[in-house]
């Protein structure tokens, strides 16, 4: 089942359907979000991926994002959803039956539903549930993995939420598990 959605048309920037490029308004609202000097080539393929997902780049559901090529010194673009955009198109798929999880370890090997001990937990799993599924589609993902460390210690949000960040990464791996034809290729920014 498709999870196109129909968009807003009222909104100057709502992305339509059969949308061939960005408009001039949708352009300015882009490189407002940062998206700049981005090729043609890289902006038509973003807007082919917010047209498939049903996401919306002006809402935060889908981003593209330019890192540096520092061998080759020049941008290298990426599509990215967040998590609630993720979560939108399994609902929007009318298949989604919610999840398990998610749940942590730690080098004990012990899963638990919360996770109260001082420092990172070691792994953590979420469990989707999806209609006509005899049982949840599980993945695991190890912090070691995604988080980003600096002088082996770990970054932003991996120092300081390190459960919620690697539980974000289980949740899409078990959502790409269950929806593969509807989120191949489209990665969370903490994976």
């Amino acid at each position: 089942m498709s999870t196109l959605v129909k968009t807003d048309q009222s909104s100057a920037l709502a992305v339509a359907p059969g949308q061939a490029s960005w408009s001039q308004e949708q352009r300015a609202a882009l490189v407002q979000m940062g998206v700049q000097n981005a090729s043609d080539g890289d902006l038509t393929v973003f807007l082919n991926y917010a047209q498939r997902t049903g996401l919306d780049p002006f809402a935060r559901q889908i981003y593209m994002i330019g890192r540096n090529d520092r061998r080759s010194g020049t941008t290298k673009w990426t599509i990215q959803a967040s998590i609630d955009g993720l979560r939108i198109v399994a609902q929007r798929s009318g298949e989604y039956a919610g999840q398990v999880g998610p749940e942590w370890c730690g080098s004990d090997g012990v899963w638990t539903d919360v996770w109260l001990k001082p420092g990172a937990p070691v792994a953590a799993r979420v469990g989707v549930l999806r209609r006509g599924f005899a049982q949840p589609l599980y993945a695991v993902a190890l912090f070691n993995e995604y988080a980003s460390f600096y002088n082996d210690k770990p970054t932003g949000l991996w120092g300081t939420k390190p459960a919620v960040m690697i539980a974000k990464c289980a949740e899409a791996l078990a959502l790409r598990k269950a929806f593969p034809m509807d989120l191949s290729g489209i990665y969370t920014a903490e994976e």
